[in-house]
């Protein structure tokens, strides 16, 4: 175990109380609804800004009850494991400093913040919580958002033909994040289940068992279903020999929900004929594509990587040198986290991944861990994240994940009889940093709203005024590409009313810079539309890479 740095010594329940409210209100309430939005992923999607308020809110928590007692401090020892995560933590946010362009760096600095973001509050809770003892309080606060979660995709049914593909997706507004997130409450509802419980803590997870492999048999996501079904496994085999009625009757109660579900996939259609089961085999080739393609970056760059940031770039040049084409407008991630540590950060990235997972087993392995149940929680979410990206898009997966760590094992020690000041340095970063991240959160969510209303209205108030538009945004930092990228393009707009020839330019200049970091055919489009009317001889060097990128896209016709 490893020495941090002074803190209070407490032993205040409030602390529990209030974290565990605070959870189940984000969880179990804020979570449901959905705010206007346009997709995407990060901080485009209100949800997500909501969820790193909310923790904002904990931290500030937490840190109130450690600072308010500064009189009595004694030394603190995290747990194992500790070490090993923030290590790794180091080790992946490494290449950032290499990456060959600033435009990558730029582009590549969210997601770091967002680790560390998410390691520096799995720190705080393993400080200041009790751990352990919260396991049966956060697992039936999971169980219940999942419930929640699930209900809130059968009530989606009723608008069934607006659905993408047949397939409700709750307020995580993508199928197979729901289905990850149920498939943890699924697993956690089993591990409660098979406990010696109050009868209303497993009146609700029998409920969770039988509702959530109903919804997750016709939300047909594989990377849920596999999780769901490797977690239920795995705790079963822990448990069958010596839980053999529990286990039994939790078999059962799952079996019918399934039974359900797949009578609902079979027979749908005799209730809602727009209904049909979605097929996987193009999506399938595409994956397996995708991870071809990724391996020739890595073999590119196997030590350094291509750049942290780059990865939509350099995937998007070598799909045009390989001949294959972008399946989608662009592919920005490869659908597996040790593959796109290892093609943008190099084995550098790989090591430190390498080092945060074995952090985790370390913990669930020591003293007071939880072993291969701990093991059974994270499965779904860890499946996920190799076949998918759900923690770019839900910050809450994220969440998930910490609360679990945190309760699968002890917390940190603290040495009550050594009794020294908490540093003031300690006591105002603790503080001002949770201050700041919640009135980012707060600003940005303004700044994403209005930015959304703005792009409902077809970009006008960009085009007629501006930087009236710009500074009613309270924080532009918080939706910079996004701004970036709707000022551009009303550019076009305003062109087409005053016909100023600089406007152009002004967007000619801003797309080469831009396609340098993503791929986007819709600026390839009219980057080249201007080239070829201004008969520039760089015209059919865009529409070559174009071309090489959407091969069927009838804009992209280039002389041979």
């Amino acid at each position: 175990m490893s020495e941090l740095f002074l803190f209070p010594s407490f032993s205040d329940e409030r602390i529990n109380i209030g974290v565990s409210f605070l959870l189940f209100l984000w969880l179990c309430g804020g979570l449901n609804f959905v705010l206007p939005n346009h997709g995407g992923a990060g901080l485009s999607l209100p949800q997500n800004i909501l969820a790193w308020a909310f923790m904002s809110v904990i931290a500030l928590w937490c840190v109130f009850h450690l600072t308010k007692r500064r009189t009595a401090a004694g030394k603190l020892t995290l747990p194992p494991g500790t070490g090993l995560i923030v290590a790794g933590a180091v080790l992946w946010s490494l290449p950032l400093l290499w990456s060959p362009r600033a435009d990558w760096q730029l582009n590549a600095l969210p997601k770091v913040l967002a680790l560390w973001g998410m390691v520096a509050f799995y720190v705080l809770l393993l400080c200041t919580t009790s751990c352990r003892s919260l396991r049966s309080r956060w697992l039936i606060i999971l169980v219940i958002a999942a419930l929640l979660q699930a209900f809130h995709a059968l009530w989606q049914l009723k608008d069934f033909a607006e659905l993408p593909r047949g397939r409700p997706y709750g307020s995580f507004q993508q199928a197979n994040v729901l289905a990850s997130f149920l498939a943890t409450g699924l697993t956690c509802a089993l591990w409660l289940f098979l406990q010696q419980g109050k009868r209303l803590r497993r009146m609700i997870c029998g409920a969770a068992l039988f509702v959530i492999p109903a919804v997750m048999v016709f939300l047909q996501s594989r990377a849920g279903n596999i999780g769901a079904i490797l977690a239920t496994v795995l705790l079963l085999s822990l448990t069958v020999t010596h839980k053999k009625k529990q286990a039994a009757l939790a078999v059962l109660v799952m079996a019918a929900g399934t039974g359900t579900g797949l009578f609902w996939l079979c027979y749908g259609h005799l209730f809602f004929p727009f209904f049909t089961p979605a097929i996987k085999e193009s999506s399938t080739l595409s994956r397996w594509n995708m991870v071809k393609l990724t391996w020739q970056m890595i073999r590119l760059h196997p030590l350094a990587g291509s750049g942290y940031g780059g990865f939509e770039a350099v995937y998007g040049a070598l799909a045009k040198l390989t001949g294959t084409g972008l399946d989608n407008d662009t592919i920005q991630y490869p659908h597996n986290e040790l593959l796109y540590a290892w093609a943008e950060g190099g084995l550098t990235a790989v090591c430190g991944i390498l080092l945060m997972i074995a952090g985790v087993f370390k913990r669930l392995w020591s003293a007071g861990g939880t072993r291969f149940v701990g093991v059974a929680l994270l499965l779904p979410i860890a499946v996920h994240m190799n076949l998918e990206y759900p923690l770019y898009q839900s910050a809450t997966h994220g969440l998930t994940i910490i609360m679990l760590l945190v309760v699968c094992g002890a917390a940190s020690a603290r040495n009550k009889e050594e009794r020294q000041n908490l540093p003031i340095l300690w006591r105002s970063a603790a503080t001002l940093i949770p201050v700041a991240v919640l009135t980012f959160m707060v600003t940005g969510l303004q700044t994403q709203q209005q930015l959304t209303r703005i792009e409902q209205q077809g970009l006008l108030p960009f085009v007629f005024n501006q930087q009236a538009v710009t500074d009613s945004l309270l924080n532009p930092y918080s939706q910079s590409g996004r701004i970036d990228f709707d000022q551009h393009v009303a550019l076009l707009l305003r062109f087409n009313q005053t016909q100023d020839l600089a406007l152009l330019e002004t967007f000619s200049d801003w797309a080469e810079d831009y396609l340098q970091v993503h791929n986007d055919p819709s600026v390839y489009a009219s980057l080249l539309m201007i080239l070829r009317a201004q008969r520039l001889p760089s015209a059919e060097r865009i529409c070559q890479e174009a071309k090489g990128r959407w091969q069927s896209d009838p804009r992209f016709i280039c002389d041979q």
